[in-house]
């Protein structure tokens, strides 16, 4: 893989990783439709993911900030365990249960559905989830929500295991069903985004560092799609304020379209 196949894959893990439309489905796609193979090495999932993690981290620190600080004070004080951050902390514990337990029983499954075809079809239907998602509740902080919210998110999370299947869509759609404000929804789906990307790069880390890596795109990818995964989180937010969660899924139904027409035609 050259330097600007890298850049081009970092620019669309960044858009799709965060936006509604999943970004190992846009993956998969785009080595079709360029002609790069069907399969992308290991090391691409990883640089793509710590991109994209670091964007996170700095766009909701403070939130990140409120539930590390929140969950180590309230290991031995009663009071803190009162406070917001032990509860934002607790709901992305929760979340991550169902997480790890479909990540790890079914991913290695999902993951021979990575092709044209099946990943067609996935981004079809999340499509359909994010054209019937509600805009919202009242459920404006960590107080309003339970933790059968935040278990039913960590289904959505590990079912979206599946290429085509937005992480991101999937469990926000799920939080706004559940009655989360169109602010609060995102902030709990990324935390529990960064649970999940630590607990894939550290069971990765032993597979790609014993590898002879490309470093120049590595770099690279790692780059664009923080860079990008930060501008795609700044325009979910405000597309989510101004309740238009939907309008994702005309995009995701003719990428879907294009890609079965070259099928058949192929």
């Amino acid at each position: 893989m050259d330097l600007l196949q890298a850049t081009i894959l970092g620019i669309v893990q960044g858009l799709t990783e965060f936006l509604p439309v999943s970004s190992s489905g846009h993956l998969a796609l785009a080595t079709y439709h360029f002609g790069w193979g069907e399969g992308l090495p290991l090391w691409v999932g990883v640089a793509t993911n710590t991109g994209t993690l670091l964007a996170v981290l700095v766009y909701l620190r403070r939130d990140v900030g409120l539930a590390l600080g929140g969950f180590l004070r309230g290991l031995w004080s009663a009071t803190a365990r009162q406070q917001e951050g032990w509860r934002l902390a607790l709901l992305v514990l929760v979340a991550s249960l169902p997480t790890v337990a479909i990540g790890l029983a079914l991913r290695p499954v999902f993951e021979q559905l990575g092709t044209a075809l099946p990943v067609s079809l996935a981004l079809a239907l999340t499509g359909l989830v994010l054209w019937t998602a509600p805009i919202g509740g009242p459920k404006a902080g960590p107080a309003q929500l339970t933790f059968r919210d935040a278990l039913l998110a960590g289904v959505a999370q590990g079912l979206a295991v599946i290429p085509g299947i937005s992480r991101s869509g999937a469990t926000i759609a799920m939080l706004l069903w559940r009655g989360a404000a169109p602010t609060m929804a995102p902030r709990l789906s990324f935390l529990m985004y960064l649970v999940a990307s630590f607990g894939v790069a550290l069971l990765e880390a032993d597979s790609v560092l014993g590898q002879q890596l490309p470093w120049g795109p590595l770099l690279a990818m790692t780059l664009a799609s923080f860079v990008v995964g930060y501008l795609a989180l700044l325009v979910l937010f405000a597309v989510l304020r101004r309740g238009r969660f939907r309008v994702f899924a005309p995009y995701l139904w003719a990428v879907a379209a294009l890609t079965l027409v070259r099928l058949a035609l192929a």
